[in-house]
């Protein structure tokens, strides 16, 4: 999938949606967004802790998945 394609963006969106739906509500989950991987779109899951890990497919609707521990998020102050 090409970056740049109007196809592969739309169904990374999509694809983000659908994983969006089955991780609503995770407190381990600190934000889901879009990425390149391996030059596809690709949706990232930001959670706390890569030993806590939700139940996700690698893949959805051909768009990778990838699941990455970030730590807890914090304000700081300025």
């Amino acid at each position: 999938m090409n970056p740049s394609s109007r196809g592969g963006a739309g169904a990374a969106r999509a694809a983000k949606a659908h994983v969006r739906q089955l991780v609503g509500g995770d407190s381990r989950v600190n934000g889901i967004g879009l990425t390149r991987h391996h030059h596809e779109w690709a949706v990232k899951v930001n959670v706390r802790d890569d030993a806590d890990l939700p139940d996700l497919p690698s893949q959805v609707h051909g768009v990778p998945v990838l699941v990455r521990g970030i730590g807890p998020i914090t304000p700081h102050g300025g």
